[in-house]
């Protein structure tokens, strides 16, 4: 009964500093977003208030995110006020061993875990996805529009309707209606896909049909090229992004890619960093336990929270890092995901080991 007891004063501790920490955190990631967003002001009807709903509704995004290191600190901070206590200190007298404080801080962060992976991934991605449709719209003015059967955007005197945006090169069942100065239908096109190819938009299976004041005639060839030149940022408002997607939903994305020969490295380690986080966060649990039992027993919760801190920037910078080498040089996702897991939990274990 006293162990149960004391297991959840720890796990109870550990949860409400974390929320502390999140708040905190997740205010200063808040500002410093908004921060950045700042230079975007005036552009097409983005203002204040678009940019303040923008940061707001990325927040879910990124504390999933920042979640390892949000547990990381919590972890610190709640085991910090108990060391601080003499609590930790009781407890051990009591026969509460080490192994039973780990058990109890890894009870709280299967719990955190639960939570911020239901907002990863159910919540996050939708939200996501509304704010850069929210903030296109606004940014380009009404030139384009995002509807539940696809993009319209309008160039010069045509309208052109883009059902699925895959990436960057590849559109799928678009659709061009030509118009004349008065308004008046001259042609329209259909194409199941438009492929960028050394810098040019080619038409896939088309079907042009123009319209005469007598008659229509309708022409469908194979391959055609897309001679209307038109703004390529306007398909952003289609894109998604891989933090906007759910992590069933980007498997499926990864394997479509593969399949019309599309790059495919940022989306694989988008999603193989996702399936590791769990296990990221757990990493975290172990590196947190030896700093306040061990290494940095004697420390005040300031410098902890500033080691903290450093450690949790440095997993991210070694993410980031190893991200951008795997998609530059093609190495392979799961393994420049794994580096970092490895590297830190090999840490975590030689600090634990010195823990008595």
């Amino acid at each position: 009964m006293m162990i149960k007891i004391l297991t959840r004063h720890i796990s109870k501790t550990i949860l409400t500093a974390t929320g502390l920490v999140a708040l905190v955190v997740m205010g200063v990631v808040f500002l410093m977003t908004l921060l950045g967003e700042l230079k975007s002001l005036g552009v097409g009807d983005y203002g204040l208030l678009s940019a303040v709903l923008y940061v707001l509704y990325r927040l879910p995004s990124l504390l999933y995110q920042f979640s390892p290191l949000l547990i990381l600190l919590g972890t610190m901070t709640g085991l910090s006020i108990l060391s601080s206590h003499r609590e930790l200190a009781v407890m051990r007298t009591a026969g509460f061993s080490i192994g039973q404080i780990i058990m109890s801080a890894l009870c709280a962060a299967f719990l955190l875990i639960l939570l911020f992976t239901a907002v990863g991934e159910w919540l996050a991605p939708g939200f996501s996805y509304t704010a850069e449709v929210r903030k296109e719209n606004a940014r380009n003015e009404g030139q384009s529009v995002v509807t539940a059967a696809g993009i319209w955007f309008h160039v010069g005197h045509n309208f052109i309707h883009v059902q699925h945006v895959i990436g960057r090169q590849l559109l799928e069942g678009v659709t061009r209606y030509q118009f004349d100065e008065n308004h008046q239908l001259l042609a329209a096109y259909f194409a199941k896909k438009l492929t960028l190819q050394d810098g040019k938009w080619m038409m896939h299976d088309v079907v042009k049909t123009n319209f005469y004041p007598d008659r229509t005639v309708s022409k469908s060839m194979l391959l055609a090229p897309w001679h209307l030149k038109f703004n390529q940022s306007l398909l952003n408002i289609g894109l998604f992004e891989p933090s906007e997607m759910s992590l069933p939903k980007l498997a499926k994305f990864i394997f479509y890619l593969q399949q019309n020969g599309l790059q495919v490295a940022m989306y694989q380690y988008e999603y193989w960093q996702r399936m590791l986080q769990p296990l990221a966060s757990i990493i975290m649990v172990f590196l947190a336990i030896p700093f306040v039992l061990g290494v940095m027993t004697t420390s005040t919760l300031g410098w902890r929270l500033i080691v903290g801190v450093m450690v949790g920037f440095g997993f991210f910078i070694s993410n980031a890092f190893l991200g951008q080498l795997s998609i530059v040089y093609q190495l392979p996702a799961l393994l420049a995901a794994s580096l970092p897991l490895l590297f830190f939990a090999l840490i975590g274990l030689l600090l634990s080991c010195r823990i008595r």
